[in-house]
């Protein structure tokens, strides 16, 4: 009964009114929320934020998908950060137009860990489809100059016909990037010489489709391939690079979230080499002055600057926070 209230009052829950409550009872109040079907994106970003080191399984890995966009991108992105990265943020677009401040401005997303600019995607006032070089340089520019994209470890683009093999000269600047995807674009296996030469090697989809079976994936859909991407680049710095805490970064929770009806992915394949194609960053990074990497401590993204934890309060529930409401309960 006691739980079954809490979830009842989900959306008046935040991180603070959890701290202190056990997993295995946080545990229980999830799967009774799963239960009731009001597990939405705002639940999960709770119970993210409270328990980022107890999470696991599917509660670890959230997918959701906005089929028919009716907001601006910004209206979306707002709510996947966390500025204390809590949890890794992968983002889809497809079949969506964005206006070009709006994808300029994902370079202040300080979570994202993996993007996608996939098919049908258009920049309002544009007569091109798609985005160019212009977009990956903006990009570049904050990432050398402001630290940007400090998480970012996966890039794809999909049917990108406008990029030139000048986006390797951009992606360098990316201080954490170590994968880049790309299926049927303008750059591939012809570009490897130029790639190489900027510390990218190119390869099948073959490493990809090994970390697929090995997690037991069934499939190849984006979704199993973004995370078997994270993966493998993860493992990649971790051979090439000195950052610290790239370990833990990957045992944050992950939310993908795709903005825009998701295109077929038989083109994807988890057993051999098709139309995806693989450059993964050969050399470590050592352009750029070193980049802070993001703060993965189980930290909230209200505490003070002094340090201490704020009063963990439900206002709904008259200043009684959940630990108080389940110990009268017998918890």
């Amino acid at each position: 009964m006691a739980i079954r209230q809490v979830c009842l009052n989900v959306v008046n829950l935040t991180p603070e009114s959890l701290l202190g409550l056990d997993w295995q009872v946080g545990k229980l109040l999830w799967e009774k929320v799963v239960a009731l079907q009001i597990d939405s994106l705002y639940a999960w970003r709770i119970f993210a934020a409270a328990y980022p080191d107890e999470m696991n399984g599917n509660l670890k890995r959230r997918y959701q998908v906005i089929r028919n966009p009716d907001m601006v991108l910004s209206d979306y992105t707002k709510h996947l950060q966390s500025k204390s990265s809590q949890w890794i943020t992968f983002l889809t677009l497809s079949h969506i137009t964005c206006s070009y401040s709006d994808l300029i401005n994902l370079s202040k997303f300080s979570n994202l860990g993996a993007l996608t600019i996939g098919h049908g995607v258009e920049i309002s006032a544009s007569t091109y489809k798609g985005i160019d070089d212009s977009v990956i340089r903006a990009w570049a520019r904050a990432a050398a100059e402001a630290g940007a994209f400090s998480a970012l470890q996966v890039f794809a683009c999909r049917m990108q016909l406008l990029l030139t093999r000048q986006t390797f000269d951009r992606l360098t600047e990316f201080p954490a990037l170590a994968l880049f995807l790309v299926e049927g674009c303008s750059i591939g296996p012809k570009d490897r010489p130029y790639a190489q030469k900027l510390g990218w090697r190119y390869s099948t989809s073959k490493d990809l489709s090994e970390v697929l079976l090995g997690s037991g994936a069934s499939g190849a859909s984006w979704d199993s391939t973004m995370h078997a991407s994270f993966q493998k680049a993860t493992e990649i710095r971790l051979a090439t690079d000195t950052a610290p805490k790239i370990a833990s970064v990957d045992a944050l929770p992950r939310l993908h979230f795709a903005i825009g009806e998701a295109p077929s992915d038989a083109v994807v394949d988890g057993t051999g080499d098709r139309s995806l194609r693989c450059f993964h960053r050969a050399i470590p990074q050592r352009t750029l002055q070193s980049v802070q990497q993001p703060n993965i401590k189980r930290t909230l993204e209200t505490v003070g600057q002094s340090g201490s934890a704020p009063k963990r309060v439900v206002k709904a529930w008259k200043k009684q926070n959940v630990v108080d409401f389940l110990t009268e309960f017998g918890f």
